[in-house]
């Protein structure tokens, strides 16, 4: 009788790890925001009169993009403030009020996207709304992130989540 071979136990799973990159000046920044909304301006085929009305919008996202830089800045310096033994970390209070405050100027920069947003998107076709929602979408998550995954997979298959929203329940 052949006996059965075990095969060697599977070595445990390692995290993926991302190679360093170094950091990335503001100027290859400026570059990168300015290719990414080429990118929406162009996937949404806008025409003379809807380019008027992007332009808040574009004013509106640039405005996003320097916001989430600052604040990784500011991070960065308050990182190497406490590593270099400078600060002590700040109290719960203290933590809990910064919280507070960001959560605040996100939900105005919010508020003020939405302001300029709604009358450019009432001058879009239905294809045209399509597009922004997935466009706009990465643009909103910080291009890359969930939206872009969900659109990537899932959107040009059409499938939809059961609750019509962009979570499908597909396994991937």
């Amino acid at each position: 009788l052949a006996q059965a071979t075990s095969a060697p136990p599977a070595a445990a799973p390692q995290a993926r790890e991302r190679p360093a990159r170094p950091p990335l000046s503001d100027e290859t920044l400026d570059r990168l925001q300015d290719g990414r909304i080429a990118m929406m301006r162009e996937a949404l085929k806008l025409s003379p009169d809807q380019l008027k009305l992007w332009a808040p919008v574009e004013q509106q996202l640039r405005a996003g993009f320097k916001a989430r830089r600052d604040a990784r800045a500011e991070r960065r310096q308050r990182m190497e403030q406490r590593r270099a033994g400078n600060t002590e970390r700040p109290s719960l209070v203290d933590r809990l009020d910064r919280a507070s405050k960001r959560m605040t100027e996100r939900a105005q920069r919010m508020q003020a996207f939405t302001d300029a947003f709604k009358p450019f998107y009432a001058a879009l076709n239905d294809e045209q709304k399509a597009v922004a929602g997935i466009v706009l979408h990465d643009a909103r998550r910080g291009m890359g992130g969930p939206g872009r995954r969900w659109a990537m997979e899932h959107h040009f298959r059409g499938e939809r989540a059961p609750d019509g929203s962009g979570n499908s329940t597909q396994p991937r």
